[in-house]
């Protein structure tokens, strides 16, 4: 009776240590389906866009094709032939100035963006048949950009009745920006915020349509960053100091 009883129990004990063993050598359900844990992603490292150069910081003036500018001004704008030309670009970007710095209020149409300095518009036309040249708006836009300008296409009528297709371009960081101008970098219609820089009676920013800001390690270290998706301030549009109404 005692053998019975003993081997008995040694019979229950080896049943139940392969039953404890199967279960620990089964995953349990939500065991085997639990995902691998993803490691937090490291911030994305700053990459210098290609042709960034700081530009000097020479506030002489001279006259350029019939503009008045500051010598920083006129050496990104050099710095920019130099990135366009390097693109296949067949336009000289002096000869196509229409209108530069300092009018000092002169050209209503252009709402004080080239009152002060760093502001220069550049025509898009064929100086043989004045035909646009459509293919190097883009290149000339992303050299201008490169070199520090916030620049734009205006096209026909876009900004009144009548208003021929140029490029409108403000040089970041400029120290003689008029107000208006320095709306258009990072003011609520400004360039550094992803928009077009043209102010709207209705407050509502349109869009850039060549793509957000180049932003250069220069324009970081003044104080210059990517502002898209930012808060945009409400009071009048623009930081101007012009009423709503009164833009157009």
């Amino acid at each position: 009776m005692v053998r019975r009883l003993t081997f008995s129990s040694l019979f229950m004990a080896a049943l139940l240590a392969l039953a404890l063993w199967g279960l620990r050598a089964t995953p349990r359900a939500a065991d085997a389906w639990q995902p691998t844990a993803s490691p937090v992603p490291s911030p994305t490292p700053f990459v210098e866009p290609v042709g960034c150069w700081e530009p000097p910081d020479d506030y002489s003036r001279l006259w350029v094709n019939g503009g008045l500018f500051n010598a920083r001004t006129i050496a990104m704008l050099d710095h920019a032939q130099a990135l366009y030309d390097a693109q296949g670009g067949t336009l000289d970007l002096r000869l196509a100035i229409t209108q530069g710095s300092y009018t000092g209020g002169a050209l209503a149409a252009s709402f004080g963006t080239h009152d002060g300095g760093g502001a220069v518009d550049l025509s898009v036309r064929s100086p043989v048949d004045w035909s646009v040249q459509a293919d190097e708006i883009e290149p000339m836009l992303r050299a201008l950009r490169a070199a520090g300008f916030a620049a734009w296409l205006r096209a026909e009528d876009e900004l009144y009745p009548g208003s021929v297709i140029h490029i409108h371009a403000i040089a970041v960081g400029d120290a003689e920006l008029s107000e208006a101008a320095r709306a258009q970098i990072d003011g609520t219609f400004g360039y550094l915020r992803g928009y077009d820089g043209l102010p709207q009676i209705n407050g509502v920013p349109i869009p850039d349509r060549y793509g957000g800001p180049v932003i250069c390690r220069w324009m970081i270290a003044r104080g210059f960053q990517d502002m898209r998706g930012w808060p945009n301030p409400l009071p009048t549009p623009g930081g101007t100091a012009q009423a709503v109404t009164a833009l157009p």
